[in-house]
């Protein structure tokens, strides 16, 4: 019974419904985009402003390092957060108010870690390193304000004069965004593409792709028949850029003909000078004729961009018993 009510209080004195006092120096301010470091003594405040803007942003976690001469005060000191403040946090300012939304003795370990939602639907959670301060306090509610006080009589003023070593991070849900551009030399409307990530064909052309953290494949697809394939990792809260171009050679033909017949490519005769070398064609469709005394062997065919292929003309002699 004596630890229930003990839990009961604990929570009656983390959370309140009303605006506070909260007296003391004002120090300075901790940036979620700039991740700085803020010292602050007891009874000192330190601010943290909310000045990030990410899809996948869940929260924030507010690192307090403990001096080791302090560390030695068991059940002496405890941490308070306040939101919605007012006046707004200034420089040698000193009398605040605002609603506490977590209130902990500190515990006799190095570093403390606070993490604090910023939306009703995250995936935060408290570990063994961690406290988990409950409900959530939305951008509308910051700055917060950080304090530490004595709650035990008998500190010496010398303890008054260490100093508390606070930073604050960006806590993000385990996801990330792909920005993904496909290019091609081809004429716009020449070509199509399809993507596939992971092995699972996605819309194209589209926005950005979101992606759990971690390694994934990417496969693009032309209607040219080429692909390009690619990895990429995603990490949580980040977005990453692919630029994928699909450049062409013009198609090329290469001859396989005995010499003294005549060749004919779309109706117009071709004069080799060195028959080993590629002739480069128009992509789309095309007709080749051979010509040999008299007799003619045709052929049409289709190049792509990016084709290289070799025409042949057989001659062969045909032995069979009547």
């Amino acid at each position: 019974m004596k630890k229930k009510l003990m839990v009961f209080f604990s929570t009656i004195l983390s959370l309140s419904l009303w605006a506070e006092n909260v007296n003391g120096l004002f120090v300075g301010e901790l940036s979620l985009a700039e991740e700085n470091t803020v010292e602050m003594a007891l009874e000192e405040i330190t601010a943290v402003i909310f000045d990030k803007e990410t899809s996948f942003l869940e929260g924030i976690e507010l690192k307090i390092e403990v001096p080791r001469e302090l560390q030695q005060y068991r059940n002496s000191f405890a941490v308070y957060m306040y939101k919605n403040v007012t006046p707004e946090p200034s420089e040698n300012g000193r009398f605040y108010r605002g609603t506490r939304i977590f209130m902990r003795m500190l515990p006799v370990q190095n570093n403390i870690y606070l993490r604090i939602p910023a939306f009703e639907d995250n995936s935060m959670v408290q570990n063994a390193d961690s406290i988990l301060i409950p409900g959530y306090t939305p951008r509308g509610e910051y700055p917060l304000l950080a304090t530490i006080i004595p709650i035990m009589k008998g500190i010496p003023g010398s303890a008054f004069a260490e100093k508390f070593t606070l930073t604050c991070r960006p806590i993000y849900s385990p996801k990330g965004s792909l920005s993904l551009k496909v290019g091609s030399s081809l004429e716009e409307g020449d070509e199509s593409f399809s993507v596939s990530i992971d092995g699972q064909p996605v819309k194209w052309p589209s926005g950005d792709y979101i992606l759990d953290e971690g390694l994934h494949e990417l496969i693009v697809s032309s209607s040219t028949g080429m692909s390009k394939t690619a990895s990429v990792v995603i990490n949580a809260g980040e977005k990453q850029f692919l630029d994928l171009q699909f450049n062409y050679s013009e198609p090329q033909i290469l001859i396989d003909a005995p010499e003294g017949i005549g060749i004919y490519l779309d109706d117009e005769e071709l004069i080799r000078k060195n028959p080993e070398d590629p002739i480069t064609v128009d992509a789309g469709e095309h007709s080749i004729v051979f010509e040999i005394g008299g007799y003619q062997y045709s052929r049409d065919f289709t190049v792509v961009p990016g084709d290289s292929l070799t025409i042949s003309l057989q001659m062969d002699v045909l032995i069979h018993k009547n």
